[in-house]
């Protein structure tokens, strides 16, 4: 009988070994202690421990009792006049050579498990006939027979952890199937099995005897001596490493999940399916990296890994990168040939700060695999469990990628007439929410990529998997290229990203500058109403000409092309004219808003430079002193000098001639002059013109201060149309009452409203009657969430157009229309605008793949020349466009963030300085308030970060209800949250307040939040409360007697208190026997507390503290956590796991 498969070196084990201390030697580490004495078989009769591994599969299994993501299933294709009975004679004999494949886990009476080897009995293999499968079909049949037995589950208490089954496709091609749980098998038991296996059925046919009938040792004798060395502390000093090394945690990582994340919640299944595809590196790239590695004195492990936390880097914006990676340790002798599971996980950390070249980045990682794989031994549930700092229910993950690496081909095993080949296969499932496989195969590296699919859908997991081999093709060919610079997206991906979803179409640039537009439109409908107030109007003929006249006055005192003329007038007919003429002048208009506060004016005219100001005595309150001429309107005209150009006519000024300045607040707390042409605004409302479809019916509401661009577009859109510009009061923009009464008088079609006041403004009875004659709603300014989306579909008769870009861009890039069958599940900022530019890039200008969160930045006509008489922020904010198709392009950086979605679509995701850390947590307080405005009785919502709080910073969540809706109670919110965000992410402060406070431009004053009283912090100790009733009191002696403690209070966390897993699971059948309570696992995990757990008993509601229905803070703090300590204990249980594809030696590669 041969093996067939190439391999170079005796054993496994010797290239294992060798491979640590090359590791460790890299790494100027000694070798590993070899000090332990020899492991003898112990008396099959003594009761025998579970080992760390068995445990954790265990609890697992007892956690998730139809759970099959620890099932490990293959395949053996056997090829040759196979005999069953004689292959079922082998199983036999190969079971009753290893006890652990006959030994079952029942619970005992304190419902601990157990350890019950069974007797040796014949395997039962049952046969399928499958003859009719033609045979261009059966490599599909046998995965899909192979996957069907590796989905049913293992009642681990009550029947071996494997099983068998037999399918026939001719006498001469058969399939073994092979099923067995991942407490009784690890990644080398696999290849010895098969070895052995055949062996037996050699011997089953008559032909040579097997080696061995037992080893000399058994799994139960590696529990043993593993539990001694655990109590001798013999690797306390590996646990203070860890300690060390893990703490504080490493940050979660945002991976770029495609779905939504209220789908991974649930108790049993969470986890469980899986998505997997595969690639191939290719022979020249996979030959390259091993050069780069041998070049640079690491393993193919290592440059491996270095790519993949390279890719995870890129993937999330993180720079500390924590990979999980399995190990076997079968690094004695004794457990070579024992089959079982030696399964451990060690946590790779790495630090990718400063954006390393690859080459460097290799020596970093190579040290951490070093220091790692010498500090292996100690079960990795030791090690989380040293990590739980007290009161930390749950606590950060250790990682959520894993990494493992296999070096073996497939094995084959012939005998004189049955050849025996494994068939890979993967059962479906993931453990972890990303887990790369790297297998060398043919010269070649194929790279596995498996991902929750709960979490990812299959198209982002091969957009992902095409990320990873562009990586490792290009560090691997260019390894001196810092990590930033390597190549992510694939290149369909970067040219639909540059080519097509940056840009929708260019239109003929615009040839009139804006006066023009207004002229023209003068000239076609000159006795139709131009401006309504409620006291005064103006046709365009009296627009134009009054326009005309004091543009000659303006001309008399030195405005011109690229001079700034200052505005300081409240809401008035006299407003629009003066805007008018100082266009008309050639000259670019700059808003003083009245209502700024006098040194914020007197700070912009003196930045600014204007050459002079407007204002009007008659209607606007006097500026405040300034250096500049100041012109009144309300005086008596100065006679017109000798030689001035006529009222009616115009100063020539180039499309690139500035048209306006807007002033933006700025970081330092300058305002920032923005300058837009004439170009960029004209061809802006010839564009919105178009797509509106307005005509001379059509009536424009002005009400935004003249402080904010929008103004700009709320006075000119109806202006170039021949529609008519409707004037809110003066000051007024913000009361509700009176723009619903203007709304309903005048008729208003169109109209320009953010969010905020959206909200306000659709929870007015009458709003139905009032608002009926608006058909185009423009909403920007704020993000929009579906929730206000939907409640404006509902209650409005008008189509909704979600805009976005800000003043740098002339008022907006992008626009969405929406469709009013759409639900608005999901909201986007929609397409770029035509000759507009809109790209997703990282920091270093590149794009960024779907699901990836990327700063925004704008191109094209719309931008802005930069700002008025301020280059240096003008050279900050305004950066040369790498993807320009001509010399001097440039993009604004906006410091937004976005994704794309996979059409394109780009979500909004607030400010880049919006996104903050929690306990070392990056949370998108975007995305916070989207979940929390998606609550049926939330129809408002604001998260902001409380910093310098007790306890450290946290999460204040502030939100209106639903009009005529009772307010949702607190713990009925936080549930909410908790279903739909990770545990970090549901803030830990939440006010339900009648109305949100509005800033003048009507958006919400985020300040304002801010300096309400806080809600009350979770106290540092959580006090005392004693048992209230019978029930309470019988759940506090379990917990009593299990955890050595009478001082049980109603509000203390079971966890906090030092119970652990298993304590649980005593706990359970204390419950059940002596209370009479069956409770699911997964339940007790959801209330860990005396107080929510009577109440589950009882299926009443209880206060733990008097705080009301629901119970106290802590209470919500656990609710609001439950579904992160249910995926905490999944790893714990998990953290070695491996699925049959998923294997690894130590430390991390494979041979057979």
């Amino acid at each position: 009988m041969t093996r067939t498969e190439d391999q170079s070196d005796p054993t496994a084990e010797t290239q294992r070994r060798e491979l640590a201390e090359l590791l460790l030697a890299e790494a100027g580490l000694a070798g590993r202690d070899p000090s332990f004495a020899p492991v003898a078989a112990s008396d099959p009769a003594a009761p025998v421990p579970l080992s760390s591994a068995e445990r954790r599969m265990w609890f697992l299994r007892h956690l998730q009792p139809d759970g099959v993501a620890y099932n490990l299933c293959g395949g053996v294709r056997l090829t040759g006049p196979l005999d069953p009975a004689a292959l079922g004679a082998a199983l036999t004999a190969l079971a009753g050579a290893h006890d652990v494949l006959r030994t079952v886990y029942p619970a005992g009476p304190d419902g601990s498990p157990g350890r019950r080897v069974l007797p040796p009995a014949p395997v039962p293999l049952p046969l399928t006939d499958l003859g009719d499968t033609p045979a261009a079909e059966r490599a599909a049949r046998s995965r899909a027979a192979v996957c069907e037995e590796g989905r049913r589950p293992f009642d681990l208490g009550g029947e071996p952890p494997v099983r068998f089954g037999l399918f026939r496709f001719s006498p001469d091609d058969h399939l073994l199937s092979v099923t067995v749980h991942h407490i009784a098998f690890d990644d080398l038991s696999w290849g010895r099995v098969l070895d052995e296996l055949a062996h037996r059925y050699t011997e089953a046919t008559g032909g040579a005897p097997a080696p061995s009938a037992r080893p000399r040792v058994q799994y139960a004798d590696y529990a043993r001596w593993e539990a001694d060395r655990l109590t001798e502390g013999a690797w306390d000093g590996q646990l203070a490493h860890w300690r060390e090394r893990l703490l504080p945690h490493p940050p979660a990582l945002a991976l770029p999940a495609d779905l939504d994340r209220g789908a991974a919640q649930g108790p049993a299944d969470a986890g469980t399916d899986g998505v997997r595809r595969d690639a191939r590196l290719g022979p020249d790239a996979a030959a390259a990296l091993r050069a780069l590695a041998r070049e640079s004195g690491v393993t193919l492990y290592t440059a491996l890994l270095a790519a993949y936390q390279t890719a995870l880097h890129r993937w999330t914006g993180e720079h500390d990168i924590a990979v999980g990676s399995p190990v076997v340790n079968r690094g004695r002798a004794e457990f070579e040939d024992v089959v079982g599971n030696f399964g451990n996980t060690v946590v790779l950390r790495t630090d990718l700060a400063g954006d390393p070249a690859f080459r460097t980045l290799l020596g970093r990682v190579r040290d951490v695999c070093a220091d790692a794989f010498a500090h292996q031994d100690v079960p990795f549930d030791r090690v989380t469990e040293a990590l739980r700092p007290a009161g930390a229910v749950g606590r950060p993950a250790l990682f959520d990628a894993v990494f493992s690496f296999v070096t073996a081909e497939p094995s084959r095993v012939r005998t004189p007439e049955v050849l025996f080949e494994e068939l890979p296969h993967h059962n479906g499932t993931a453990r972890f929410p990303l887990v790369l496989e790297a297998r060398e195969t043919g010269g070649d590296v194929v790279l596995g990529l498996t991902a929750r699919a709960d979490l990812f859908s299959p198209a982002a997991v091969e957009r992902l998997l095409g990320h990873l081999v562009e990586l490792f093709r290009g560090a691997a060919l260019d390894p001196d290229r810092r990590l930033g610079e390597l190549p992510l997206l694939t290149g369909e991906e970067e040219r639909r990203a540059l080519a097509e979803w940056s840009r929708t179409h260019d239109e003929p640039a615009e040839t009139r500058p804006l006066h023009r537009l207004v002229e023209e439109q003068a000239a076609r409908t000159p006795d139709l109403v131009a401006v309504a107030a409620r006291d005064a109007s103006l046709t365009y003929r009296e627009l134009d000409a009054r326009a005309g006249e004091l543009a000659a006055r303006l001309r008399s005192r030195g405005a011109g092309p690229e001079r700034v003329v200052g505005v300081h007038l409240t809401r008035s007919p006299t407003l629009v004219v003066a805007l008018l003429a100082v266009l008309k002048a050639g000259a670019a208009f700059m808003p003083l808003e009245p209502s700024w506060p006098a040194l914020r004016r007197a700070e912009v005219a003196r930045a600014a430079r204007p050459v002079l100001v407007l204002t009007d005595a008659a209607t606007t309150p006097a500026p405040p002193p300034l250096d500049v001429p100041v012109l009144d309107l309300a005086a008596p005209a100065d006679p017109a000098p000798a030689g001035d150009t006529a009222a009616g006519e115009t100063t020539a000024v180039d499309m690139e001639n500035l048209a306006y300045v807007i002033h933006t607040s700025g970081s330092t707390g300058t305002p920032k002059g923005v300058m837009i042409r004439h170009q960029a605004i004209a061809s802006r409302l010839v564009w919105q013109s178009r797509l509106l479809g307005m005509t001379t019916d059509d009536r424009v509401l002005h009400k935004a201060p003249m402080g904010f661009d929008i103004s700009v577009n709320e006075i000119f859109l109806p202006l170039v149309n021949g529609a008519r510009l409707v004037l809110a009061d003066p000051d007024a923009h913000g009361d509700l009452d009176h723009l619903a009464e203007v709304i309903e008088r005048e008729g208003v079609t169109f109209l320009y409203i953010v969010a905020s006041m959206l909200d306000v403004l659709l929870e007015r009875d009458d709003i139905a009657r009032t608002a009926r004659s608006i058909r185009h709603l423009w909403c920007g300014g704020e993000a929009l969430t579906p929730a206000l989306y939907r409640r404006f579909r509902d209650r409005l008769d008008a189509t909704m157009y979600h805009g976005y870009g800000p003043a740098e861009a002339t008022i907006g890039v992008s626009c969405h229309v929406f469709d009013e069958r759409a639900d608005g599940a999901t909201v986007t900022i929609g397409r770029p605008n035509p000759n507009a530019r809109l790209y997703l890039l990282d920091r270093a200008l590149r794009p960024v793949p779907v699901g990836v969160p990327g700063e925004l930045y704008l191109g094209g006509m719309p931008l802005a020349r930069g700002y008025l008489n301020d280059p240096r922020r003008t050279a900050e904010a305004f950066v040369p466009d790498p993807f320009a198709d001509a010399p001097g392009g440039r993009l604004y950086r906006t410091g937004d963030l976005g994704r794309y979605r996979p059409d394109g679509g780009i979500e909004f995701l607030g400010r880049a300085d919006d996104q903050v850390k929690v306990r070392g947590f990056r949370v998108e307080l975007g995305e916070v308030e989207a979940a929390l405005t998606a609550h049926p009785a939330v129809r408002q919502g604001a998260v902001l970060l409380r910093t310098g709080a007790p306890g450290g910073d946290r999460l204040a969540a502030w939100c209106v209800p639903e009009a005529g809706a009772a307010p949702p109670a607190v713990a009925a919110l936080r549930d909410w949250l908790a279903a739909r965000l990770p545990h970090y992410a549901v803030p830990g402060e939440l006010h339900v307040l009648p109305a949100l406070p509005l800033t003048s431009a009507g958006k919400t004053d985020r300040g304002a939040l801010l300096a309400l009283a806080p809600a009350a912090p979770d106290e540092a100790a959580t006090p005392f409360v004693r048992p209230r009733d019978a029930l309470e009191r019988d759940i506090a002696a379990v917990w009593a007697e299990l955890l050595g403690r009478d001082d049980i209070g109603v509000r203390h966390n079971f966890f906090d208190l030092g119970g652990h897993s298993l304590l649980l699971v005593r706990a359970q059948a204390l419950y059940r026997g002596r209370l009479g309570h069956d409770i699911p696992l997964v339940e007790l995990y959801d209330h860990p507390t005396v107080a929510s757990l009577a109440a589950r008993m009882s299926g009443a509601t209880r206060a733990e503290d008097g705080d009301g229905p629901g119970g106290g803070p802590e209470l919500d703090r656990i609710r609001a956590q439950a579904e992160r300590r249910r995926q905490t204990a999944a790893r714990r249980a998990a953290a070695a796991g491996r699925t049959a594809r998923e294997r690894a030696r130590t430390p991390g590669e494979r041979t057979r």
